[in-house]
């Protein structure tokens, strides 16, 4: 999986892919709170999910965690490495 790199500075939409679900939807993403880092919810639509991040720290790398729950009541984790950088 690749490491999304933010800038410190920025506030950013974040948009997660759920696929492979059979003929599951997603119909709601719950995220894990991360110290420091503003994590806001936007939407899902049609199993994407898209979420504003912003207050990450140069040089540092957090782990966003996403559980999709879907609408056969299965729930999905995702784990999103992102890093800040100042470059």
């Amino acid at each position: 999986m690749s490491v999304i790199v933010l800038d410190p500075g920025d506030s950013a939409n974040i948009s997660i892919q759920w696929q492979n679900l059979g003929v599951g939807t997603v119909t709601s993403v719950a995220y894990t709170p991360i110290s420091g880092v503003t994590i806001t919810p936007q939407s899902v639509i049609s199993n994407v999910s898209t979420v504003r991040i912003s207050g990450l720290k140069n040089g540092l790398t957090y782990q966003l965690e996403a559980a999709a729950t879907l609408n056969t009541g299965e729930v999905l984790n995702r784990n999103i490495p992102l890093r800040g950088f100042n470059g």
